[in-house]
Protein backbone atom coordinates (compact mmCIF):
# COMPACT_ATOMS: atom_id res chain seq x y z
CA UNK A 1 0.00 0.00 0.00
CA UNK A 2 2.92 2.35 0.64
CA UNK A 3 4.06 2.01 -2.96
CA UNK A 4 0.66 3.05 -4.31
CA UNK A 5 0.87 6.36 -2.41
CA UNK A 6 4.32 7.03 -3.78
CA UNK A 7 3.15 6.50 -7.36
CA UNK A 8 0.21 8.88 -6.83
CA UNK A 9 2.55 11.58 -5.53
CA UNK A 10 4.80 11.12 -8.54
CA UNK A 11 1.82 11.41 -10.87
CA UNK A 12 0.87 14.79 -9.33
CA UNK A 13 4.33 16.35 -9.79
CA UNK A 14 3.89 17.25 -13.51
CA UNK A 15 0.48 18.79 -12.79
CA UNK A 16 1.91 20.88 -9.95
CA UNK A 17 4.85 21.92 -12.13
CA UNK A 18 2.54 23.05 -14.94
CA UNK A 19 0.33 24.96 -12.49
CA UNK A 20 3.39 26.68 -10.96
CA UNK A 21 4.70 27.66 -14.41
CA UNK A 22 1.27 29.02 -15.39
CA UNK A 23 1.11 31.08 -12.20
CA UNK A 24 4.61 32.48 -12.79
CA UNK A 25 3.70 33.34 -16.41
CA UNK A 26 0.55 35.14 -15.23
CA UNK A 27 2.53 37.18 -12.69
CA UNK A 28 5.14 38.10 -15.31
CA UNK A 29 2.47 39.23 -17.79
CA UNK A 30 0.79 41.38 -15.11
CA UNK A 31 4.14 42.98 -14.25
CA UNK A 32 4.88 43.68 -17.93
CA UNK A 33 1.50 45.35 -18.37
CA UNK A 34 2.02 47.39 -15.22
CA UNK A 35 5.46 48.54 -16.37
CA UNK A 36 3.95 49.94 -19.60
CA UNK A 37 1.36 51.81 -17.56
CA UNK A 38 4.08 53.02 -15.21
CA UNK A 39 6.21 54.41 -18.07
CA UNK A 40 3.19 56.38 -19.33
CA UNK A 41 2.44 57.66 -15.83
CA UNK A 42 6.05 58.77 -15.22
CA UNK A 43 6.24 60.58 -18.60
CA UNK A 44 2.95 62.40 -17.90
CA UNK A 45 4.16 63.43 -14.46
CA UNK A 46 7.45 64.70 -15.90
CA UNK A 47 5.61 66.95 -18.36
CA UNK A 48 3.11 68.17 -15.77
CA UNK A 49 5.90 69.02 -13.31
CA UNK A 50 7.69 71.15 -15.92
CA UNK A 51 4.44 72.88 -16.90
CA UNK A 52 3.70 73.72 -13.26
CA UNK A 53 7.19 75.19 -12.90
CA UNK A 54 6.53 77.24 -16.03
CA UNK A 55 3.19 78.40 -14.63
CA UNK A 56 4.88 79.77 -11.50
CA UNK A 57 7.52 81.55 -13.57
CA UNK A 58 4.96 83.05 -15.96
CA UNK A 59 2.78 84.27 -13.10
CA UNK A 60 5.61 86.50 -11.87
CA UNK A 61 6.31 87.62 -15.45
CA UNK A 62 2.68 88.61 -16.06
CA UNK A 63 2.45 90.37 -12.69
CA UNK A 64 5.46 92.53 -13.58
CA UNK A 65 3.25 94.13 -16.25
CA UNK A 66 6.05 94.87 -18.75
CA UNK A 67 4.75 94.16 -22.26
CA UNK A 68 6.06 94.81 -25.75
CA UNK A 69 3.82 96.08 -28.55
CA UNK A 70 4.35 93.53 -31.32
CA UNK A 71 3.20 95.99 -33.99
CA UNK A 72 6.02 98.42 -33.13
CA UNK A 73 9.41 97.05 -34.25
CA UNK A 74 11.19 99.67 -32.12
CA UNK A 75 9.26 98.93 -28.91
CA UNK A 76 11.20 97.92 -25.81
CA UNK A 77 11.24 94.22 -24.90
CA UNK A 78 8.50 92.81 -22.78
CA UNK A 79 9.19 90.68 -19.74
CA UNK A 80 10.73 87.33 -20.80
CA UNK A 81 11.28 83.91 -19.36
CA UNK A 82 13.52 81.25 -20.87
CA UNK A 83 12.44 77.74 -19.98
CA UNK A 84 14.22 74.47 -20.71
CA UNK A 85 11.83 71.60 -21.40
CA UNK A 86 12.99 67.99 -21.34
CA UNK A 87 10.24 66.24 -23.27
CA UNK A 88 10.08 62.42 -23.03
CA UNK A 89 10.54 60.44 -26.24
CA UNK A 90 7.04 58.97 -25.83
CA UNK A 91 5.32 62.35 -26.19
CA UNK A 92 2.65 62.64 -28.89
CA UNK A 93 2.34 66.42 -28.42
CA UNK A 94 2.92 69.25 -25.98
CA UNK A 95 0.88 72.28 -27.00
CA UNK A 96 0.66 75.77 -25.55
CA UNK A 97 -2.66 77.40 -26.42
CA UNK A 98 -4.76 74.69 -28.03
CA UNK A 99 -5.57 71.01 -28.35
CA UNK A 100 -3.83 69.98 -31.57
CA UNK A 101 -5.84 66.74 -31.81
CA UNK A 102 -9.36 67.38 -30.41
CA UNK A 103 -10.84 64.35 -32.22
CA UNK A 104 -8.03 61.93 -31.18
CA UNK A 105 -7.62 60.90 -34.82
CA UNK A 106 -4.01 62.07 -35.25
CA UNK A 107 -4.98 65.01 -37.50
CA UNK A 108 -3.17 67.94 -35.95
CA UNK A 109 -4.12 71.61 -36.13
CA UNK A 110 -2.81 74.75 -34.43
CA UNK A 111 -6.23 76.20 -33.55
CA UNK A 112 -6.59 77.84 -30.17
CA UNK A 113 -8.78 76.56 -27.33
CA UNK A 114 -10.48 78.98 -24.95
CA UNK A 115 -8.40 82.02 -25.99
CA UNK A 116 -5.20 79.99 -25.80
CA UNK A 117 -5.28 79.82 -21.99
CA UNK A 118 -4.26 76.17 -21.64
CA UNK A 119 -1.47 73.66 -22.06
CA UNK A 120 -2.37 70.31 -23.65
CA UNK A 121 -0.14 67.23 -23.70
CA UNK A 122 -0.40 63.59 -24.59
CA UNK A 123 1.99 60.68 -24.12
CA UNK A 124 1.84 57.38 -26.04
CA UNK A 125 -0.46 55.05 -24.15
CA UNK A 126 -2.14 57.90 -22.27
CA UNK A 127 -5.00 60.28 -22.86
CA UNK A 128 -4.89 64.00 -23.58
CA UNK A 129 -4.19 65.99 -20.41
CA UNK A 130 -4.92 69.71 -20.01
CA UNK A 131 -3.90 72.47 -17.61
CA UNK A 132 -6.36 75.39 -17.72
CA UNK A 133 -5.30 78.94 -16.85
CA UNK A 134 -6.91 82.32 -16.37
CA UNK A 135 -7.95 83.81 -19.74
CA UNK A 136 -6.86 87.26 -18.61
CA UNK A 137 -3.31 86.21 -17.66
CA UNK A 138 -2.28 83.31 -19.88
CA UNK A 139 -3.05 83.59 -23.58
CA UNK A 140 -0.38 81.59 -25.39
CA UNK A 141 0.49 82.36 -29.02
CA UNK A 142 3.15 81.00 -31.36
CA UNK A 143 5.73 83.60 -32.39
CA UNK A 144 6.44 84.50 -36.00
CA UNK A 145 9.72 86.17 -37.03
CA UNK A 146 8.94 89.07 -39.39
CA UNK A 147 11.19 92.00 -40.40
CA UNK A 148 13.82 91.32 -37.72
CA UNK A 149 11.43 91.01 -34.75
CA UNK A 150 9.04 88.50 -33.23
CA UNK A 151 5.32 89.06 -33.69
CA UNK A 152 2.08 87.06 -33.56
CA UNK A 153 0.40 85.16 -36.37
CA UNK A 154 -2.61 87.19 -37.52
CA UNK A 155 -5.06 84.35 -36.91
CA UNK A 156 -3.34 83.17 -33.70
CA UNK A 157 -1.70 79.78 -33.49
CA UNK A 158 -0.81 77.52 -30.60
CA UNK A 159 2.82 76.48 -30.15
CA UNK A 160 3.22 72.70 -30.54
CA UNK A 161 6.07 70.25 -29.91
CA UNK A 162 5.61 66.83 -31.55
CA UNK A 163 8.68 64.89 -30.46
CA UNK A 164 10.83 64.27 -27.45
CA UNK A 165 14.09 66.05 -26.72
CA UNK A 166 15.40 69.14 -25.00
CA UNK A 167 13.87 72.46 -26.00
CA UNK A 168 14.78 75.92 -24.83
CA UNK A 169 11.69 78.08 -25.24
CA UNK A 170 11.30 81.82 -24.83
CA UNK A 171 8.07 83.17 -23.35
CA UNK A 172 7.59 86.92 -23.81
CA UNK A 173 4.81 89.11 -22.43
CA UNK A 174 3.50 91.10 -25.42
CA UNK A 175 0.48 93.16 -26.41
CA UNK A 176 -1.44 93.63 -29.62
CA UNK A 177 -4.39 96.02 -29.92
CA UNK A 178 -4.32 96.54 -26.13
CA UNK A 179 -4.67 92.80 -25.44
CA UNK A 180 -1.93 90.90 -23.59
CA UNK A 181 -0.48 87.60 -24.81
CA UNK A 182 2.41 85.28 -24.06
CA UNK A 183 4.42 84.88 -27.26
CA UNK A 184 6.39 81.62 -27.55
CA UNK A 185 9.30 80.69 -29.76
CA UNK A 186 12.36 78.48 -29.59
CA UNK A 187 15.78 79.97 -28.96
CA UNK A 188 17.83 80.19 -32.11
CA UNK A 189 20.48 82.29 -33.86
CA UNK A 190 17.95 84.81 -35.23
CA UNK A 191 17.95 87.06 -32.17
Amino acid sequence: MGSIRQNTAVDHLPVRLIMSLALIAAIISILCGASGWMRTFVAEQQIEYQCRQLEASLRTMVQSGATRDVDDPLAAEGAKRVQLFTVPASVVFLSFGGNPDPTNQGWFSSELSRYGAAIFYKVQGGSTRVLWFSEESFRFREGLYVDSHWTLHESGHSFILHQGGEYELIFEHVEKNHENFILIHQTDDIE
